[in-house]
């Protein structure tokens, strides 16, 4: 299950008409979309993608698939993984195989207030998938207050109310959404005491950026059903005492923005 880099330089295009990588040596190697694959807004199926757990082409994706490359890549438990992939599909109705780019249909489960993901133009059906630099460097600058270097869950709560304050507003569903998300994302690739000590920034960066996994990284746990509540819920609660006013936002403290971040969320409104 362990990854590794791919041989292949970024400039040599080449097919994933199959869904398998013709070139990398090694199944589960990284391996960049080519010309004509297919994404989503969402780096964990991006990132099963480009490690060949899901189709490298995004295309023709059946809910067994998503099952077992959740169970694959990322360890997922059988329920948890039944859960998302069943959950997600009944959100987008789409009950047939799909491609990834069929996650991009905005306010299904694509929402706005991501921490990494401008929000959606008026009236567009369709969210980008292209990660913005902005708030990916202005989410990971403003965690680290509780864990030097990683991104913790009280970190998760902090950004979320600030980012959901300057954003459109979410309703109930994609709150939980949102919530969830990050809370799997670090549960899973921060290792079996992430609900503690968080995500490394790093790692996470390369995840959300690149959309691809750490050389050798391998899950160490299973990442459960009720791991995962507990963790969402560690999120909601500290989000709800911040909107009431109960415990003060460490990031209120700090008004730099980077450059450019203030300008695109302008644009998107």
């Amino acid at each position: 299950m362990s990854t590794s880099a791919s041989p292949v330089s970024p400039h040599d295009h080449h097919s994933h008409t199959t869904g398998v990588c013709p070139v990398t040596g090694n199944t589960h190697a990284f391996c960049a979309p080519q010309p004509g694959d297919l994404r989503s807004p969402c780096p964990a199926l991006n990132t099963l993608a480009n490690h060949g757990y899901l189709p490298r082409n995004g295309k023709n994706v059946g809910v067994f698939d998503i099952i077992r490359a959740l169970k694959e890549g990322y360890q997922l438990s059988t329920v948890l993984a039944y859960l998302l992939s069943f959950g997600g599909l009944f959100i987008l109705a789409q009950f047939r195989k799909m491609s990834l780019m069929d996650l991009s249909r905005h306010n299904l489960i694509e929402h706005d207030a991501s921490l990494f993901h401008m929000d959606v133009h008026n009236d567009e059906e369709y969210a980008s998938i292209k990660v913005s630099e902005s708030l990916v460097n202005l989410s990971l600058k403003e965690a680290g207050h509780y864990q030097a270097g990683r991104m913790t869950l009280e970190d998760v709560a902090n950004i979320r109310v600030k980012r959901e304050a300057a954003s459109k507003p979410l309703d109930g569903v994609h709150a939980e959404i949102a919530r969830g998300e990050m809370a799997i994302a670090i549960g899973i690739l921060g290792g079996k005491d992430a609900a503690k000590s968080g995500l490394d920034l790093e790692t996470l960066r390369l995840w959300v950026e690149d959309e691809r996994l750490p050389d050798g990284w391998k899950p160490d746990h299973t990442q459960g059903l009720y791991q995962t509540y507990k963790m969402t819920t560690v999120v909601r609660d500290r989000m709800k005492a911040l909107k009431e006013g109960k415990i003060h936002n460490i990031l209120d403290d700090d008004q730099s923005t980077p450059a450019g971040a203030a300008e695109e969320t302008a644009k998107t409104k």
